[in-house]
Parts: structure tokens; sequence; C-alpha cells
């Protein structure tokens, strides 16, 4: 029982810092069809923030989420204005983003590495200690990234179904255009979606970072695996992915325990093989079909 148990909340803790990586990425491909591989820089920068700021400036932690949303909305709207706007109203934009988001992310943490060094540092955001259920322990960091990650999808959620900012974001998602010709600023509403979407970034880099620790390519993994997730579960559909990223953190916490710890990714990644030969599209995505 206390295997199955220890398995159970290993998994919610894998779900837990998977969801919180999908989040951002779920959400521009699903308001503006932008595939951003450069994922990976936010959460690194969401990281070393809450590190600068609490151990070099001696700040307290109520500082580190406020002062990582910031950053990674302020770096959103410098990669707005700096590549992706001599961009997007390509033909091509869809294609042309994924090698551009490549380039920063590869720019990104290079930077990292020569401003912060190759070694890894512990992420000072953490909560020590945890709950006792029976003989094992769901750690806090846990909690408050399964906490965390349900309040960033609520306020995503409520930002583009209740406010004028998301109807825009939907109208222009659905048709740049026509959205343009009825007075709508399609260059603000991007800029505006990838700040959101760096924000969200940045904090889920505090997060991640507090489970894995903190070097320069530390978002690589998370980017790779937050796209297999979203990409079983439908690119665009925030709601599943934060589903399946539970599931998949489930799935491979127990081919862990079973096969082996290194058999873990691999296996997932087996799975996504299967389920896309099954369902090109994508658990609860849907087929959709381009008009000539």
């Amino acid at each position: 029982m206390d295997i199955f148990l220890q398995i159970i909340i290993s998994g919610i803790s894998l779900g837990a810092m998977y969801a919180v990586g999908t989040i951002a990425l779920s959400l521009l491909w699903g308001t503006m069809g932008m595939m951003n591989l450069a994922h990976g820089g936010f959460i690194a920068l969401g990281g070393y923030i809450s590190y600068w700021c609490m151990t070099v400036l001696g700040a307290s932690w109520l500082f580190a989420l406020p002062l990582a949303l910031g950053a990674g909305m302020l770096a959103g709207y410098f990669m707005y204005h700096l590549v992706v706007r001599w961009m997007f109203e390509r033909k091509d934009f869809s294609v042309d983003i994924i090698i551009a988001t490549v380039a920063i992310s590869s720019l990104a943490e290079n930077g990292f590495l020569n401003i912060a060094g190759p070694q890894a540092k512990r992420q000072p955001f953490t909560l020590s200690g945890g709950l006792r259920i029976s003989e094992v322990v769901l750690p806090y960091q846990t909690i408050l990234t399964v906490f965390v990650a349900i309040v960033l999808m609520v306020v995503v959620f409520f930002i583009v179904n209740r406010t004028k900012l998301g109807i825009v974001i939907r109208a222009v998602s659905q048709q740049q255009t026509a959205s343009q010709l009825m007075g709508v600023d399609v260059r603000s509403t991007f800029a505006k979606s990838m700040m959101l979407a760096g924000g969200i970034a940045a904090i889920s880099g505090v997060l991640v970072t507090g489970a894995t620790g903190l070097f320069p390519s530390v978002g690589f993994d998370t980017t790779i695996k937050a796209l297999v997730i979203c990409i079983i579960a439908g690119l665009g559909n925030l709601r599943s992915a934060i589903f399946m990223a539970f599931v998949l953190g489930l799935f491979e916490v127990g081919v862990q325990y079973i096969f082996g710890q290194r058999y873990g990714f691999p296996a997932m990644l087996g799975l996504v093989i299967v389920l896309l030969i099954i369902r090109p599209y994508g658990l609860f995505g849907e087929e959709t079909a381009e008009r000539v």
C-alpha cells in the first residue's frame, strides 16, 4: 500500500512540475498559433531572477514570484518587438518562428552560461518538509506547485474568456485579417499575448528549478516534455494539457518503478508515438480542415 501511495505522490510531484511548464506554451499556441521553442529561456530567466533576488539581493521570498513575473513579461515584450513583429504577418510564420525561437533559446542559454556559470545552483525558493500520509511524505513544494498551476490556469482562463483583452486575443487568433479590418490593433494584441506567456513561463521557472536545481539549460528538458504533453493533449487545449501533465507524470513514475529510472521518459515518448498514430491531432484535440 505504501509503495502504491509513494508512486501516486511521486507521480503528482512530477505531474505538477510538468503542468506549470506547459501553461505558457499551450497558451501561446492556443491564442496566437505560435510554437515558442524559446520557452526554456523564459523558464531559466524566472529561475535565475528568483535566485538573484533571494541570494544576491537578500530579498524575501515574497518578491521572487512578482520579480520573475515582471522579468518574464519584459522579456516577452522585447522578444515580440525584436523578432516576432517582423515575422508574424508572413505566410510561413508558423515555420519561421520555430527556427527563430530555437535560435533565441540557444542565445539565452549561452547568455546565462556566461553570466552565471555552468555550475548547478540550489533554488532558494523552496519549501522544506511535507505532509505525512501513512508512511509517505507529500512535499510542501509539490503542494505549492499544484496550487500555483491551478491559480495560473484560472488566471489564464479568466483573462482569455472574461476580459476585453481575451476577446481581442481570440478574435485575432481566429481571423487576423478580419480583426485588423474591424480596427483591432493586431500588433499590440500579439505583444500583450507574448508578455502574458513570458510572465507565466518565468513563474513556472521558479517552481521547476525548485525541484530540478538551477543551471543554464534547465528549461530545455521542461520545454521538450511540455511540448510532448501539449501534443498528446491537443495543441492549444490548456485544460487537457494540465490533465495530461499529471497522467503522464504518473505513467512515467510507474514505468520508472517497474523497469528502472532510465526507462521513464523513453516510455513516455513511445506512448506519444502510439497515440499520434491513433489520434494525430491529440487525445482531446479536434481535426481541423483548411479552406482552399
